[in-house]
């Protein structure tokens, strides 16, 4: 089995890590080679593997049996400029979750998703494609999380909360029951939303106001849901 994990800075190195102790835990080990336009090629100061190219140089590395594409960014709209780029490579994206992540019944985990160490999907809770949920972060019960949206750590997601696609809730951040955040909200870390939020905002504080002005004043909890069918 071989991943080719996309990006080698530290986040990519705790996903890489991530998905060596998930397989490791089934009994199975992996090749890891990692591919960075910024980092230099070489070994890795953590030991889980080496840079061994560019994104431009992904496709040499495909051949061969179990090759699985691994996606090691953080950030919503850089994941998916990456994503799009490497569309014609033509393999799989793995889904890492960590062996202590907690993944309650009913719950779904969609492609490319990333669900870190002590981490907690409650019930029902639904990801779509390219979810990061970082440490130690609590999506509960009936969530509903759109496409390439970013939980960092210890975000806190009560129930009936709905992110739309390009969220990104910085650490510590938490959002109270049965309310929305729109399409390409940024949440700002520590911060509190008390009550449904616009998309294409920033927001800061607790209750959390705006820091940026939204784009649209439109939510995009019919976008979310609908974006689920495909990870259905």
């Amino acid at each position: 089995m071989r991943h080719l994990v996309i990006g080698a800075g530290g986040f990519a190195q705790e996903v890489a890590w991530t998905l060596d102790a998930a397989l490791r835990a089934r009994g199975r080990t992996t090749e890891l080679r990692f591919f960075d336009d910024a980092v230099p090629r070489g070994v890795l100061r953590s030991g889980l593997g080496e840079v061994v190219g560019t994104l431009a140089e992904v496709t040499a590395h495909t051949h061969g049996d179990e090759v699985r594409l691994v996606l090691g960014l953080g950030l919503p709209r850089t994941k998916r400029a990456v994503v799009e780029r490497l569309a014609d490579v033509g393999l799989p994206w793995e889904r890492v979750v960590h062996p202590s992540a907690l993944v309650g019944p009913a719950s779904r985990v969609g492609e490319g998703c990333y669900v870190a160490a002590g981490a907690v999907l409650s019930v029902n809770v639904r990801l779509g494609r390219f979810v990061t949920v970082n440490v130690h972060a609590a999506v509960t019960h009936d969530d509903v999380i759109g496409d390439f949206v970013t939980l960092h750590p210890s975000v806190h997601l009560a129930g009936h909360v709905v992110i739309g696609d390009l969220g990104e809730l910085g650490t510590g951040a938490a959002v109270l029951p049965g309310h929305t955040l729109g399409s390409a909200t940024t949440l700002g870390p520590g911060s509190v939303a008390t009550r449904s939020l616009p998309g294409g905002g920033t927001w800061i504080g607790s209750p959390a106001v705006a820091l940026r002005r939204p784009v649209t004043d439109q939510s995009v909890r019919g976008d979310a849901r609908r974006s689920m069918t495909a990870t259905s």
